[in-house]
C-alpha cells in the first residue's frame, strides 16, 4: 500500500518538480477537492485519485489515466457514472465484457449499477 503524505495545495505548489516526484501526496484543496498523485500524476489504487466532498464528484485514475476495474471509474456531482478502463470510456455494458472480474462480481455490479 502507497503511504501518501497530506499537504495543502499551497503546499503543493511550492514543491519543486523533484520533489513533486520524489514522494506520494495527497493534497487537500481549500474547497473540499483533495487529488492523490504519485510521480506528478494523479494515481490512486485503492480509491478514487480525485474527490471533491461538497458535491460528490469521484474520480478513479492509474497514471493520470481514468481507470477502474471493480466499479465506475467517474461518478459526477449528478450521480451518473462513467466507465474507464486505461483511460478509454466505455458504456457499462462494454465495460461489463472487458473488465478482469469474476462473474458473480460482473452479476454484484449488474444489480447495483443497472437502471
Amino acid at each position: 500500500m502507497i503511504k501518501y503524505i497530506n499537504i495543502s495545495f499551497k503546499e503543493y505548489c511550492d514543491l519543486s518538480e523533484e520533489e513533486r516526484k520524489e514522494k506520494p501526496y495527497c493534497v487537500e484543496y481549500s474547497y473540499g477537492k483533495k487529488g492523490w498523485f504519485l510521480n506528478k500524476h494523479l494515481h490512486r489504487v485503492d480509491g478514487p485519485a480525485l474527490i471533491n466532498d461538497e458535491n460528490g464528484f469521484e474520480a478513479w485514475y492509474i497514471n493520470e489515466k481514468h481507470h477502474r476495474e471493480d466499479g465506475p471509474a467517474m461518478i459526477l456531482s449528478n450521480g451518473e457514472k462513467c466507465w474507464y478502463l486505461n483511460g478509454i470510456k466505455y458504456s457499462f455494458e462494454e465495460w461489463l465484457k472487458l473488465a478482469p472480474i469474476s462473474d458473480e462480481e460482473k452479476v454484484f455490479l449488474r444489480l447495483k449499477y443497472e437502471n
